[in-house]
């Protein structure tokens, strides 16, 4: 009964030999992510933010800076939102403590860089230009 176990092994391989191969070439084609993947940045959607600056106080690393403004109209206006990628646990504790749920997570996992200064991404200024976000 030695050859049973071999037999079984090397039908599974046979099989697999003619299947057709899992493997993607990356930079052409790219795998698309789950909903729920976390690696990416985060993404402010500006037209849902109130400015209330939980998101920030929540932060344990305080990878989040803004600034906000009273407008005549007496409502806060953010004026500034910068995203410090480099310190981020990724926990997600902002976006729980975000109240009109302003913040979420990109889907790109492309973010690698040569320089730690280009892990800061300034989300508004970005925003008005129209670039992706995060």
């Amino acid at each position: 009964m030695i050859g049973r176990g071999l037999v079984k092994g090397m039908s599974i391989t046979l099989r697999r030999f003619f299947d057709r191969p899992n493997t993607v070439e990356y930079p052409e084609k790219k795998i698309p992510m789950t909903p729920r993947f976390r690696g990416g940045s985060l993404v402010l959607d500006r037209g849902r933010c109130i400015a209330c600056g939980l998101c920030a106080m929540a932060c344990p690393n305080a990878v989040i800076d803004m600034a906000a403004e009273t407008g005549e109209d007496k409502k806060k206006r953010l004026t500034a939102y910068t995203y410090h990628a480099g310190l981020c646990l990724f926990c997600n504790v902002c976006l729980e403590a975000c109240p009109v749920q302003a913040l979420s997570w990109s889907q790109d996992y492309e973010a690698a860089c040569y320089r730690r200064e280009g892990l800061s991404t300034d989300c508004l200024a970005a925003d008005q230009r129209g670039d992706k976000v995060g």
